[in-house]
């Protein structure tokens, strides 16, 4: 079944309050763009976004486009409606991103709660959640 949003609800989706540290994120989200900060002086990823690597303390941080690629970590599903936006039975997901090597939190598209393993591959995909906003779910890689 995976996630499916209640679009009564998933009209009040507000846009996310940015630290300035944040907003190379959202602004890549906007563009349907995966991204994560590498320090560019020791070239350490980090997620969620930092104001300066947590390795060696430098602030020049850049973002990098991911290939969106990686294996679910953990996972957990509800069965129990903590949100009308969200109908149950969905996943959340802990992804270990492939070529970064940080772990992001979302969700499961196009896939029954049964099917989801830790170790499985998966890619991200966005879904428009309202007229201005996608987020970056995840899917079965094919």
């Amino acid at each position: 079944m995976a996630l499916e949003l209640n679009n009564y609800h998933a009209k009040y989706f507000y846009d996310p309050v940015a630290e300035s540290f944040e907003q190379g994120f959202w602004d890549a989200v906007k563009q349907k763009k995966l991204v994560f900060q590498r320090c560019t002086e020791c070239g350490e990823w980090s997620h969620p976004p930092r104001p300066m690597c947590h390795k060696c303390k430098c602030q020049d941080m850049e973002w990098v486009e991911s290939s969106g690629k990686g294996k679910i970590y953990t996972f957990v599903i509800f069965t129990r409606e903590v949100h009308p936006m969200y109908r149950v039975p969905y996943e959340v997901v802990v992804v270990d991103m492939e070529d970064e090597k940080v772990r992001f939190i979302s969700n499961m598209i196009d896939t029954d709660p049964d099917e989801v393993y830790i170790g499985m591959p998966v890619e991200v995909e966005f879904v428009d959640i309202n007229d201005e906003w996608p987020l970056p779910w995840f899917r079965k890689a094919k």
